[in-house]
């Protein structure tokens, strides 16, 4: 019994042995990584306006709960839902029952606290309190609201909610632009503070009270006006705040202040919401990586899919709300034959206020209703347009969803101009009137524009008349900063018919059956302009075509010559200026950088066609050598184009072009002189090959701007608009290639920047520059996608006024025929080239997975790199994802498409740890995760370009998602060997990197440009045959017929990876007196490599059967185990 017990138990351990045998490799241990750290889901939703649906009946209210409801489940103990206000007010279901139902779906989707809106106050905070928050699960926070008859604030300024044991504070905060935009009635008790000032004064409390994070939730965001602080300013001046949400401007931001904040806001009406990942580690610090759930889509998460997925619970809220007020708001009264817009129709292309065809037909109603001479309504009052087709009771409160009534002022014509002058002042939000033709003049100072004021019919007013004007009772006591009729006695109760614009409108509709309005230019600007529009990275394109796929692009300057001959023709003083990046990036820029050298450059050719007065050159314009770039002058200097760059010199301190031109304009009698100034980004050396700039410097464009300017202005320059190929700052530079904030808020005299370099669509940001001046900055994206244009108005004396800058889209614009008909052989020839045939695939190759695992066409990139730099590895970022290479025939065109730029290629010398920095430096791309399901996706936060991913080639890697930044590369192998630091390779690069591009080389620890580590240089060596491009179809030349095929040489993990550990290598002791043979196989008749002699020690790589596997002079080699011990 003893016997048969020791066997059983031998057994069982033997088999224990033998299982950790299998499971646990020989020779390694595994170090886990510990995690002590929680993630959050902190979710925004802002502005929501009563849109339970859209006014397509599309379930928003059902779709969005469902999308929260989802990521809830998944972290039901961390999932934190916040409101940014405007919540309730917006929609005529939501209004008809004050807001009731919008509260029993936040309540239902958990919402736990709300920032108070502007639009609270809509229905007086009486009702918000005691109807609409009546059995609410979530509560108001408001730190900077105070009652005026107690001075105390009307709201707990903050809210402590614990999750997961970590405590969040939440303070809140409103508008200060609220007491100007809320019927006066209903915020005449209020006080609003400083919203900073209040925040900071309960931070403290709130961290005292054990707060572990603090959110500062504001019903204020983005705002180009600058005459109420912006989120960005506030979230600057608070502190002890770990993040900002915000709300109020209708915009998403998931982005940073510039004091590095994270400031999120969530857009409006249900469209989608922030989805925050918060992380907190045991040490209390905090981070956040944000993420815009758009729901405003098609997609299988939206409300306008086919099939939205919804939420039963709050679809049966919104399905009951619907039953009830179906009778009212289903009822048909009436149509209307075209469809009527909100749009502000303009005399002007320049002018900001106009008449529109609702505005036009809403003052005649309000005006006839009380028999008035005079109708008058604010701009922002009409809430929606009305397509053609059936008009119902709803349809005239989704236009109309306030419950505005009809007021009745008597006033005179000075009366009526200080009305009109607010409407068109600075920061003013125009009109629409009846009875009455007005015009103005922009160019003129604020408060001082309204030039003629006549009745409608052409006849004069005197200024003695008194005339009855009718307008909505939030304008009349003061809304919109209307204050004129405040002083007129709007705010007098017997002004007040109480009969509701809603109503008016609706009776109006039944009486005819029908809507109809015309324009007759009741709103006129008689303003001049002069108008500087802008391009900027139109990267070769001309057409409206992708080359590579072949398709329609809403791109290229043929768009942009349309809109500028309509600008033209509608105004003679315009100017157009390109910011760069204009001869590098399609295969039409590249056949005539390297193919044909001898025709007349077609992009100056396109760019004289359209008379242009400027180019400042690009980082992109000096890829092809100076020699191609000075041809490329002498072309442009041909058409009567200024080539720009005032911050670029040559070695004998002499400007290699023009730094400035100044244009002069002849307008009402005076002559007005507009200089443009050329500035280039000053870090082409980071990226670009010496021989490619050789002889040229390019300067810092703060310090360049400061001396330019006084020499412009001294030459009786009236405005300054700087064109520069830089962009604005953000958190994800690595070398200051963008300096458009330093030059606006540093340099004086500046008044208008058109920039670029960052393909960002910027319509207007303003800086203040030191003397407290603004500086206007716009951009406009890419390609010739968007123009900027800054329109800088002129009175009808002759006198410049103020500067505003728009982007204006081309996607509706139609392509110039005369332009492309102008550059037809051109295309020909660059069609014929790029169609040539260089070799076949057996398979496609896609770019649209690059970013997130191995494809067959980064092997490709990185295999050609390998290959001619004749390395160990390779290194490549993908360039395109919507790269292809088709099945069969490989066209030319089909290589530029994976391989857009003209970069060459060097072979480097690195060790270990230098690729595993390079790769931890790639892999910040990415978002920590903090759950097994999480989605991979890319940092919104870094936001870092797809072509600064680096991926390594003929080596194998983990990225562990799990772990920060700096963290995650694990188990770097090279030949199935853990990779040490000291061990050194040879690594192909392109010139991009290796010159500095994207920070790698110094993340690396590497010199940028440090030629003492070069081991090939493809420049060097093979001229302009040595660029990746050139090699790519060399490659498939010499190949004939290449296949996809995929190593696995990463993967990327959302689970922790455990980093494998070598144990020391097992050394043995030859004990063979004669010495032992070493074998070229396992086996005794094998080649004799060599004899170890007795006593050496030997280190063993591995074992086969009696035999130890050992590496010999470089050559693997076989010992037999029994002479060792």
């Amino acid at each position: 019994m003893k016997k048969s017990n020791f066997k059983k138990i031998t057994s069982l351990f033997l088999a224990f042995l033998l299982m950790v045998t299998i499971v646990l490799p020989i020779n390694t241990t595994k170090a886990k990584a510990e995690k002590n750290v929680k993630t959050f889901d902190i979710i925004e939703i802002t502005d929501f306006h009563g849109t339970l649906e859209d006014t397509s009946g599309n379930p928003v209210a059902a779709v969005l709960a469902k999308n929260i409801g989802d990521i809830k489940n998944t972290n039901p103990e961390r999932t934190l839902i916040l409101g940014g206000g405007d919540l309730y007010q917006g929609s005529p279901m939501s209004n008809f029952f004050k807001g009731v139902p919008v509260q029993k779906v936040f309540s239902n989707i958990g919402m736990e606290v709300t920032a108070l809106g502007n639009h609270e106050f809509d229905w007086g905070l009486d009702t918000i309190i005691n109807t609409t928050m009546k059995d609410a699960k979530y509560s108001i926070v408001c730190a900077n609201l105070y009652d005026k008859s107690t001075g105390k604030r009307v709201f707990e300024p903050y809210k402590i909610i614990e999750k997961d044991g970590v405590k969040i504070g939440i303070i809140g905060a409103i508008s200060t632009e609220t007491p100007t935009i809320v019927l006066p009635k209903f915020v005449e008790n209020y006080e609003f503070k400083d919203i900073a000032s209040e925040i900071n004064s309960v931070v403290k409390e709130v961290k005292d009270k054990g707060a572990d994070v603090v959110l500062a939730l504001i019903h204020e965001g983005d705002r180009s006006d600058k005459i109420y602080p912006s989120i960005y300013d506030i979230a600057d001046k608070l502190e002890g705040v770990d993040a900002v949400f915000g709300g109020h401007s209708h915009t998403i931001a998931n982005t940073k202040s510039s004091k590095g904040i994270p400031v999120m806001v969530a857009y409006y009406s249900g469209r989608g919401f922030i989805d925050a990942k918060m992380t907190i580690g045991s040490d209390k610090k905090v981070s956040f990586a944000a993420n815009y759930v758009d729901i405003y889509t098609d997609k299988p998460n939206g409300y306008k899919a086919p099939n939205p997925i919804m939420d039963s619970n709050v679809k049966a809220i919104v399905d009951e709300a619907k039953k009830e007020i179906a009778p009212t708001f289903g009822v048909v009264i009436g149509s209307s034959d075209t469809d009527l817009t909100r749009k502000q129709i303009v005399t002007n292309k320049w002018s900001p206020y106009g008449e529109s065809y609702l505005g036009n037909w809403i003052t005649d109603v309000i005006k006839n209703k009380v028999n008035a001479d005079v109708g008058m309504q604010n701009n922002g009052g009409i809430r929606i347009d009305v397509p053609k087709g059936d008009i119902t009771v709803g349809t005239i409160n989704y236009i109309m969803p306030f419950d505005n009534t009809i007021c009745v002022i008597d006033m005179n014509k000075a009366q009526i101009k200080k009305v009109l002058e607010q409407a068109v002042m600075d920061g003013g939000k125009g009109i629409q009137i009846s009875g009455l033709k007005v015009k103005y003049d922009y160019a003129r100072p604020s408060m001082n524009r309204v030039v003629e004021i006549v009745r409608e019919n052409g006849a004069p007013i005197s200024d003695t008349e008194i005339l009855k004007v009718a307008t909505n009772d939030f304008m009349a006591t003061g809304g919109d900063g209307f204050t004129g009729f405040v002083d007129a006695g709007g705010k007098d109760p017997k002004a007040n018919t109480f009969i509701l614009v809603r109503d008016a409108m609706i009776e109006a509709v039944k009486s005819k059956s029908k809507i109809e309005t015309v324009l007759n230019s009741r709103l006129t600007d008689i303003s001049k302009a002069i108008s500087v529009i802008g391009t900027s990275d139109i990267h070769g394109n001309i057409y409206p075509l992708d080359y590579y796929t072949g398709k329609a692009a809403d791109q290229g300057l043929a768009k942009v010559s349309t809109y500028v001959k309509d600008q033209r023709k509608a105004n003679p003083n315009v100017m157009l200026v390109d910011a760069g990046d204009t001869i590098q990036g399609t295969p039409l820029a590249y056949y005539y950088n390297k193919m044909d050298t001898k025709s007349e450059y077609p992009m100056i050719k396109a760019m004289g066609i359209m008379k242009y007065d400027t180019w400042t050159l690009g980082n992109h314009e000096f890829n092809y050598g100076l020699d191609n770039l000075d041809r490329i002058i002498k072309d442009a200097n041909n058409e009567g184009i200024s080539v720009l760059s005032a911050n670029t010199y040559k070695t004998d301190g002499t400007n290699y072009v023009k730094p400035y031109i100044i244009k002069s304009f002849n307008i009402n009698g005076k002559t007005q002189k507009i200089a443009i100034l050329g500035l280039t980004t000053k870090t082409i050396p980071s990226w670009e090959n010496e021989a490619n700039y050789k002889g040229l410097k390019f300067n810092d464009l703060v310090d360049e701007a400061k001396k330019w300017v006084p020499i412009i202005k001294s030459e009786g320059a009236d405005k300054v608009i700087a064109v520069i190929h830089s962009g604005e700052e953000s958190a994800s530079d690595i070398i200051p290639e963008n300096q458009i904030k330093a030059v606006a808020q540093g340099v004086s005299g500046i008044d208008a920047i058109i920039c670029g370099h960052t393909h960002k669509n910027i319509a207007q940001n303003i800086y203040k520059n030191p003397e407290g001046k603004n500086v206007i900055v716009t951009e406009p994206g890419k390609y010739g996608q968007y123009i900027s244009q800054v329109d800088i108005y002129v009175d009808s004396e002759g006198n410049i006024g103020q500067i505003t800058s728009k982007n204006a889209k081309m996607d509706s614009v139609a392509a110039d025929k005369e332009l492309m008909d102008a550059m037809q052989s051109y295309q020909d020839k660059t069609m014929n080239y790029i169609d040539t045939v260089i070799g076949k695939s057996t398979g496609e190759y896609y770019g649209k997975e690059q970013t997130m695992k191995p494809t067959a066409l980064m092997d490709l990139v990185n295999e050609v790199q390998r290959t001619y730099a004749n390395t160990q590895l390779s290194i490549a970022a993908p360039l395109s994802l919507s790269a292809y290479i088709p099945s069969g025939d490989i066209k030319i065109k089909d290589i530029m498409s994976v391989y857009v730029y003209e970069n060459f290629l060097y072979g480097i010398k690195m060790n270990g740890k230098q690729i595993k920095d390079w790769l931890e430096w790639s892999a910040r791309y990415y978002k920590q995760v903090s759950k097994p399901d999480d989605k991979v996706e890319k940092d919104p936060q870094l936001n870092i370009p797809d072509y600064n991913l680096d991926m390594l080639y003929g080596a194998t890697y983990d990225i562990d998602l799990t772990q920060p930044i700096g963290q995650r590369i694990k188990n770097l192998k090279y030949n199935g060997r853990l990779v040490k630091d000291t061990d050194v390779f040879t690594v192909a690069v392109n010139n991009y990197r290796f010159n500095g591009g994207g920070g790698f080389m110094a993340a690396a620890g590497l010199k940028p440009g440090d030629m003492s580590i070069v081991v090939y240089d493809s420049a060097k060596l093979l001229g302009d045959d040595g660029q990746v491009r050139s090699m790519m179809i060399d490659y498939i030349k010499n190949k004939g017929t290449i296949n996809p095929t995929i190593s696995k040489t990463w993967t990327l993990y959302t689970t922790n990876v455990e980093q494998i550990v070598e144990s020391p290598a097992k050394t043995v002791k030859v004990v063979a007196l004669k010495g032992l043979r070493i074998r070229a196989a396992a086996n005794v008749s094998s080649k004799i490599l060599g004899v170890y002699k007795n006593g050496t020690e030997v280190v063993v790589e591995g074992e086969v059967g009696n035999w130890y596997k050992v590496n010999y002079n470089g050559l693997k080699g076989y010992i037999y185990k029994k002479y060792t011990k």
